[in-house]
C-alpha cells in the first residue's frame, strides 16, 4: 500500500544518548491511500539515504 509521510519525529535519547551499538530511529507518522493513519519507525539512515521527507511517499506491504 501506498503510504504519504505526515511528519518525522528523531527519537529522543536523553542525556545518555544514542546505545552503543544501535543506530538514530525516528518516528515516522503515515497516511494510507485508504485514510488510515499510522505510526513507524525507520533508522535515520534510511530516511536520509531514500532522500524521505513530508509528503514522501513509502510503498508497504500490509502485514
Amino acid at each position: 500500500m501506498k503510504f504519504e509521510i505526515l511528519k518525522i519525529y528523531e527519537d529522543d535519547y536523553g542525556c545518555e544518548g544514542i546505545p552503543d551499538n544501535e543506530e538514530l530511529m525516528c518516528t515516522v507518522a503515515l497516511r494510507g491511500e485508504n485514510g488510515i493513519e499510522k505510526n513507524i519507525r525507520l533508522s535515520d539512515s534510511f530516511i536520509t539515504e531514500n532522500s524521505l521527507k513530508t509528503g514522501s511517499y513509502l510503498l508497504l506491504e500490509e502485514v
